[in-house]
């Protein structure tokens, strides 16, 4: 991981020094000196705010409407420190009851309804009792997210216990 940022690092600065000997000792008009200089700005925010995609941080996208759930972390809210708090499940969608897409991370806001549902499914969890889950409005999901942060109403998600496959009989 080091490497990799560091190697972006490296990259920027020699497309930095590039582009600083471009503009020195070219006879190019100075609109297109500034248009460079323009775009290569443009191109450090765009990857600046890519970056953490990149890096595995959790997303605020929509979750997948059924999903298998893998781990899942709370973190509680801190007066003291003024932190809201937030809640993380690792979830890989369900494509049937066989097949799952990689896992991905996705952050909701703190709610206590959702907090209850996790530590009794992290119990099972731990117990190696396999959880899936699912949003009861999965269109619906990311506004209510918006509209938890002004304390409206919760996420509507169930979790189930995975059934044990059935084996044909001998």
């Amino acid at each position: 991981m080091t490497l990799g940022i560091t190697g972006i690092i490296s990259a920027y600065i020699l497309l930095a020094l590039l582009l600083l000997s471009i503009n020195l000792y070219s006879k190019w008009s100075w609109q297109i000196k500034a248009a460079t200089i323009v775009l290569t700005s443009v191109f450090y925010v765009v990857t600046y705010y890519s970056l953490p995609g990149l890096l595995g941080w959790p997303t605020s996208q929509n979750p997948p409407a059924q999903f298998r759930l893998l781990a899942a972390h709370v973190e509680q809210p801190n007066k003291e420190k003024n932190t809201t708090g937030a809640i993380y499940l690792w979830l890989s969608k369900v494509i049937n009851m066989t097949e799952l897409t990689k896992p991905r991370a996705y952050e909701f806001d703190y709610s206590a309804e959702l907090h209850e549902k996790v530590i009794n499914v992290n119990a099972k969890l731990n117990k190696n009792i396999d959880q899936i889950g699912e949003f009861k409005e999965p269109d619906d999901v990311m506004n209510e997210v918006n509209e938890q942060k002004r304390g409206v109403k919760s996420i509507k998600i169930e979790f189930y216990d995975l059934p044990d496959p059935l084996f044909p009989d001998k």
